[in-house]
């Protein structure tokens, strides 16, 4: 019988290697990520998590190595092409202070894909409400709460249409009564197939959400798995120990 070919990855990472001065933030990362796949990437404060997504949405150029988007090697020279097709969802929010939660939504559909006023704004409407917040489209970031201003920066992530979304710690920043009202937008994601790299410490999502979970150290893969490998019973003696720390086994 005939093997079945692989899909081409929806992002594929080769030697991805980072550096600041000195210092080596990322080393040799290879990693592919499937269309639909749910990555969870968990370490230390410090061990790359960040700096990882930020390499694959171009905000931090890579030292060396490669890092290839639907197919396409991504460059400083088409880096904001790409970058269209890319959500990115940060700890700080980072929403525009001066507009409304609408505003902030429609501002990039409207100046980047040149949708009309009233497309973006029918579009800004819908994603509001599918973040349930339906109430405060008028309301300013100042005056929403940690958890609303994350479910608000997701749905200006997603009015883009993206084929990939990053997750950047998205739920560090917020009170802990305030992370299950992110994390649900989340799963909700999750459940429409939407892919998504996620550098999360919220173990209990990456158990029970992540297609995988990738566990980072020192700027390298140590470990990579099912959740149930990764998390229950993982192969690493240095994965166990952050483990044990972490959940406190």
């Amino acid at each position: 019988m005939a093997q079945t070919e692989s899909p081409q990855p929806i992002l594929s990472i080769r030697r991805l290697k980072k550096h600041f001065g000195h210092i080596e933030v990322l080393h040799a990362i290879d990693l592919d990520v499937q269309e639909g796949e749910v990555v969870a990437i968990i370490g230390a404060s410090g061990s790359g998590k960040s700096t990882l997504l930020r390499c694959v949405n171009w905000l931090e150029s890579p030292t060396d190595g490669e890092i290839c988007f639907r197919g396409t090697l991504v460059s400083a020279a088409n880096a904001t092409t790409v970058r269209r097709e890319i959500g990115m969802v940060f700890q700080r929010f980072n929403l525009f202070p001066h507009l409304s939660a609408v505003d902030n939504i429609t501002l990039a559909p409207q100046r980047v894909l040149g949708q009309s006023g009233k497309e973006s704004l029918t579009a800004a409407l819908e994603l509001l409400e599918r973040v349930h917040l339906s109430d405060k489209a008028y309301s300013f970031p100042g005056e929403l709460s940690g958890g609303q201003q994350q479910r608000l920066a997701i749905a200006r992530a997603l009015a883009m249409r993206p084929s990939l979304m990053l997750f950047d710690e998205p739920t560090s920043a917020l009170d802990p009564e305030l992370v299950g009202e992110v994390l649900e937008v989340m799963r909700s994601l999750a459940q429409e197939g939407r892919t998504m790299l996620v550098a999360t410490h919220e173990m209990g999502f990456a158990r029970d959400v992540a297609d995988r979970v990738i566990f980072l150290e020192a700027g390298g893969i140590v470990e990579q798995g099912p959740p149930e490998q990764v998390l229950v019973n993982p192969r690493q003696e240095r994965t166990r120990e952050f483990l044990a720390r972490v959940l406190d086994r």
